[in-house]
């Protein structure tokens, strides 16, 4: 624990209004100072809340809480400020084994975390509600954001028209954007050369990726984290 934090776990009170049956991570704020849009250096994260409670929630089989974490924009935005991106995608994967009535909901959002992942591990601080507002209406992504935008109190989050947006909105409107989802679920730039072939395993959890830098690799088709590389090719991989 951090100094800060090690001060707080030994007050009666953690957070302001906090009773003593709630000293427990589930209602323990993402931010303890600061804001999620706040920089680096002006902020601190719940490291604890944000690492611990969807894992511990998903094996306890509390659907509530966990789908309701890794459905909220909030969330995302955490992980990806704790540089957890990756962690997140394992997240969504064991809560759609585990919850099977949720996969569509957690498919949903696990597909938005995969295919701005590239930009997400950059840790722009607004990125995540700026993407979640390119989504289509419909989408968890931008209703998520859409609530987080009427609730108020960070400036930066204001959508145009929204209430609680009085001020110039701070994330850019997109006029006209598509109302289909994006079908990409999950970008993966592992190989140095260009991929020649793709095949899926047959449980679907893994992925062989054949290249021109005469490599096969095996990748979480959940995370797109590397397995393992296969070597030993004396020219470019063309099938696998």
């Amino acid at each position: 624990y951090s100094a800060w934090l090690s001060e707080r776990v030994q007050r009666p009170q953690f957070c302001p209004g906090e009773t003593a049956g709630d000293r427990m991570v589930p209602t323990q704020p993402l931010v303890l100072e600061g804001r999620l849009t706040s920089a680096e250096s002006e902020r601190l994260l719940n490291t604890r809340r944000i690492q611990e409670h969807v894992d511990h929630a998903i094996r306890a089989g509390d659907k509530t809480s966990a789908v309701g974490d890794l459905c909220s924009i909030q969330y995302v935005a955490a992980k990806v400020a704790a540089d957890d991106v990756s962690d997140l995608l394992r997240e969504y994967s064991a809560a759609i084994e585990r919850f099977p009535d949720q996969a569509s909901a957690l498919g949903e959002f696990a597909a938005f975390v995969g295919r701005n992942l590239d930009a997400l591990r950059q840790k722009i601080p607004t990125a995540p509600f700026q993407f979640a507002l390119q989504e289509p209406d419909t989408s968890g992504p931008y209703q998520s954001i859409k609530r987080l935008a009427e609730r108020g109190g960070d400036p930066l989050i204001a959508i145009a028209g929204a209430s609680g947006a009085e001020n110039a909105a701070r994330l850019v409107h997109w006029r006209g954007k598509p109302q289909q989802s994006d079908p990409c679920q999950l970008t993966i730039r592992e190989h140095e050369g260009c991929v020649n072939a793709v095949a899926f395993s047959p449980c679907g959890k893994w992925v062989a990726s054949g290249s021109g830098d005469m490599t096969i690799k095996i990748c979480s088709a959940g995370t797109g984290e590397v397995k393992c590389t296969l070597t030993g090719h004396s020219g470019e991989v063309t099938s696998v």
